[in-house]
């Protein structure tokens, strides 16, 4: 009897074991499943629904921004879908340019898209690009040649000297706050909208009279001269902050997204009366550069002061057809 019962306590011994490694082995199994099925799938609405999640969660860019570039890959995922792609895998360098220059409705009627919404979808699909591969993607990035087409074509409405004094009037500081106005100088300075959030008072040297810019992804680090109106604005601003205060803030006094800096120039653009020509930040970046130009008649010049690392864009922000120059 007792050997009856060593007998049967092995075997149900070696039965659970066998149970044990079955058990693991499903567990594997749905690990396995879980990786290939659902976090990296390669169905595009799958996909849109893993790296918007993503960016809106886990980006560290301002909230705007990443807002902005999800409804960028929505609606290029609604463009896919649109033309029969339904696999991530599929997606060209092609269909993103064609997806680019797709035309913009307005009233009704279909419209070119502008140069700065063309940039803008780029960047929205770069953006989830950027996250699937942050998330564990290994795919290859169809927008790599597609960003340096648009950046080579950048063109801005340059401002004319009669423009900046029209600005200048449109803010005063007893009409607005004084940022309109320091925005206003720090453009004239060279920063770009990225740059111009970023910017505090230990950044500028009022007795050199120069601002250090920080840069971003696609402008080079620099220090840039200041206008004289810009070093009188910034000095009476400066004596009221701190050193480790932003230059620039929005109305709740926090430091603001690019969009903001850009809505603050509108409304200086609006008052000064030149907001009908569609002028922006680049256009007083520009104004400034192309006097750098005139002056030493040497286009890398221009390039350094707007830290733009392409001739090619520099020309068309100054209004420089070089081809006819040579």
């Amino acid at each position: 009897m007792a050997n009856v019962q060593r007998t049967l306590y092995k075997h149900n011994e070696q039965f659970n074991l066998f149970g044990e490694c079955l058990c693991y082995t499903c567990v594997l199994v749905r690990l396995v499943s879980r990786v290939f099925d659902q976090q990296f799938p390669t169905r595009i609405d799958a996909f849109n629904e893993i790296v918007c999640e993503y960016i809106l969660l886990n980006d560290d860019r301002e909230p705007s921004v990443r807002r902005q570039s999800v409804s960028h890959i929505r609606h290029f995922v609604r463009w896919c879908k649109a033309h029969d792609i339904d696999d991530i895998r599929d997606i060209r360098r092609e269909h993103v340019e064609s997806f680019v220059k797709t035309a913009t409705v307005s009233g009704g009627k279909p419209h070119p898209p502008g140069l700065s919404t063309q940039r803008n979808r780029v960047s929205g699909v770069r953006s989830a690009y950027r996250a699937s591969r942050q998330v564990g993607y290994e795919l290859p990035d169809p927008t790599i040649d597609v960003v340096i087409l648009i950046d080579r074509s950048i063109e801005a409405c340059i401002c004319t000297d009669a423009d900046i004094e029209k600005l200048r009037d449109g803010s005063p500081e007893q009409l607005f706050d004084s940022a309109y106005a320091a925005l206003l100088a720090l453009a004239e300075a060279g920063a770009s909208n990225g740059e111009i959030r970023e910017i505090r008072v230990c950044d500028i040297d009022l007795d050199e009279g120069v601002v250090h810019l920080p840069g971003n992804a696609r402008i080079d680090e620099r220090d840039n001269p200041l206008t004289e109106w810009g070093i009188v604005l910034l000095r009476a601003r400066c004596e009221r902050l701190s050193p480790d205060d932003f230059i620039v803030w929005n109305s709740h006094g926090s430091q603001p997204s690019e969009a903001t800096i850009s809505q603050m120039f509108r409304q200086i653009a609006s008052y000064g009366n030149v907001g009908r020509r569609g002028y922006s930040i680049n256009s007083v970046r520009g104004w400034r550069a192309h006097a750098i130009y005139m002056e030493t008649g040497r286009i890398e010049d221009a390039a350094i002061f707007l830290g733009s690392r392409s001739l090619d864009s520099t020309a068309a922000m100054i209004g420089l057809e070089w081809r006819h120059t040579v």
